[in-house]
């Protein structure tokens, strides 16, 4: 599973599915797609760490026969009420968990196209744990997350938003790009934003 980004898990009106985290260092042992490897091009050197808005420039290989280079820059990071996903089937874990939309802006900048493919960008918490994306089923107009358009040939770019949560209590660390196992995550961080306030200066009363 740390092998793709936006991993797609349903939430929707009928099923509701669990997320996948884990944490660091230990494997996740639920079965994954087939690895995505580092494609051995040039690119943001692994391990930089860089402030949201900064672009990387990733040079990646979703399967084993394909390869690419994609620039991706995580814009911004925004806590929100429990409330956002009220209407929508949950379980108590994933009621309980603190929901971020995380903004991004990816660029195919390489000669292969993209479309369709999960990139391996997780939320990691204060306790070390990374998780993946949540695509709402159905139509969530807040926050909609997902693959890759298809197609998303050579020069496409796209904003998108994604949804993580945050379980137990805990709060967004960074923004990762792990790829494989072993690989020295690049990671983003910066300021987060807060939910809105109501009038009374308060916040909603499920917030952790």
């Amino acid at each position: 599973m740390r092998r793709t980004l936006l991993v797609t898990v349903v939430l929707g009106v009928a099923p509701a599915a669990s997320a996948c985290s884990r944490s660091e260092p230990a494997a996740d042992p639920e079965p994954s797609p087939p690895p995505a490897t580092v494609a051995p091009t040039s690119g943001t050197e692994p391990g930089s760490d860089l402030g949201f808005g900064d672009p990387a420039v990733l040079a990646w290989r979703p399967t084993q026969g394909l390869a690419g280079e994609l620039r991706l820059s995580v814009d911004t990071v925004a806590e929100q009420r429990p409330s956002v996903l009220d209407g929508w089937s949950r379980d108590e874990a994933m009621a309980a968990a603190r929901p971020y939309f995380v903004t991004v802006t990816l660029a195919n900048v390489g000669d292969t196209d993209l479309g369709g493919q999960h990139v391996p960008l997780y939320l990691r918490d204060t306790r070390g744990t990374l998780g993946a994306p949540w695509t709402l089923g159905g139509d969530f107009p807040p926050c909609q997350s997902g693959p890759l358009p298809v197609p998303f040939e050579v020069g496409a770019e796209e904003e998108m938003c994604l949804v993580y949560l945050v379980p137990d209590g805990g709060r967004v660390r960074d923004l990762v790009f792990e790829p494989t196992e072993g690989y020295d995550p690049i990671t983003w961080s910066g300021d987060v934003e807060e939910p809105v306030r109501s009038r009374k200066g308060s916040e909603d009363s499920g917030r952790g």
